[in-house]
C-alpha cells in the first residue's frame, strides 16, 4: 500500500513538473495545475507515512500557489508543511512554519484563520514550551481582539493566563487576569468573569506560596475583587 501510494506521488511529481514546462504555444507555466499536482502528491506521501516527502512537496505546492498570486492556498500548504513537521517530533521547526502560515494569512486579508492557526500551534507547543505557547495564545488573542471577536480572544487570554502561574510569571498572571475581567465585561458574560477571575486567583495564591517572588499584594487583592 506504501510503495503504491509513493509511485501515485512521483506520477503527481511528473504531472506537476509537465505543467511548467513551456513552448511554442504555451508560453506560461501552468502554477495553479502544478500546485494541485504537488498537493496530491503531498497527500500520497503523507497516507504512506514518508513525512518529509511530503513536507517537500507542500512547499513546491505554497511556492506555485504564491507564483499564481493565490496566497490563502499557500498559506494552507505551508501550514500542512508544518504539521508533516510536527508527525516527525520537530516541533520548534512545526511551528516555525504554522507562523509563516499565520503571516501569509494576515497578508491575505484572513486574519480569522490566521488567529486559529496560531491557537492550534500553542496547542501543539505547550507540553514542551510553556513559554512559546503563551506568546502563540496571546498572540492568537490580539488577532481576534483586533477583529472585535471578543469571546474567542478572551478563551485564548485565558489560556496564556494559566501558563503564566504555571511559569510563575505572576505579575504579568496578574495584568493578563485583570485583562480577562475587562474583556469579560465588555461582552456582557459576569458570571464567567466571576468563575474565571476566582479559579485564577486561587491559581494566583498557591503560586504566589511557592514562589520566592511574590506578586504584588496588590494585584492580588485587585483579583479578589471578582
Amino acid at each position: 500500500m506504501a510503495a503504491q501510494k509513493i509511485n501515485e506521488a512521483h506520477e503527481h511529481i511528473a504531472k506537476a513538473e509537465k505543467c511548467l514546462k513551456t513552448s511554442l504555444t504555451k508560453w506560461k507555466p501552468d502554477f495553479d495545475s502544478a500546485a494541485s499536482e504537488y498537493s496530491k502528491a503531498a497527500v500520497c506521501f503523507k497516507n504512506a507515512k514518508q513525512y518529509e516527502q511530503a513536507k517537500d512537496a507542500y512547499l513546491k505546492e505554497a511556492e506555485y500557489h504564491t507564483e499564481n498570486k493565490t496566497l490563502f492556498h499557500a498559506a494552507k500548504a505551508i501550514e500542512q508543511a508544518g504539521m508533516m513537521l510536527k508527525e516527525q517530533k520537530k516541533m520548534p521547526e512545526a511551528i516555525q512554519y504554522i507562523e509563516k502560515a499565520c503571516m501569509m494569512y494576515m497578508e491575505n486579508g484572513t486574519p480569522d484563520t490566521a488567529a486559529m492557526a496560531l491557537d492550534r500551534a500553542g496547542k501543539l507547543i505547550e507540553p514542551i514550551n510553556l513559554e512559546k505557547a503563551v506568546d502563540l495564545y496571546q498572540k492568537a488573542a490580539g488577532v481576534f481582539e483586533n477583529e472585535d471577536r471578543l469571546r474567542q480572544a478572551v478563551e485564548l487570554l485565558g489560556k496564556a493566563s494559566r501558563l503564566l502561574v504555571r511559569l510563575k510569571r505572576l505579575d504579568e498572571a496578574a495584568v493578563a487576569v485583570q485583562k480577562e475581567k475587562n474583556m469579560y465585561k465588555e461582552i456582557e458574560n459576569y458570571p464567567m468573569c466571576f468563575k474565571k477571575g476566582a479559579r485564577r486567583k486561587r491559581d494566583l495564591d498557591r503560586c504566589r506560596a511557592m514562589s520566592e517572588t511574590p506578586v504584588l499584594k496588590e494585584e492580588i487583592e485587585k483579583l479578589a475583587l471578582y
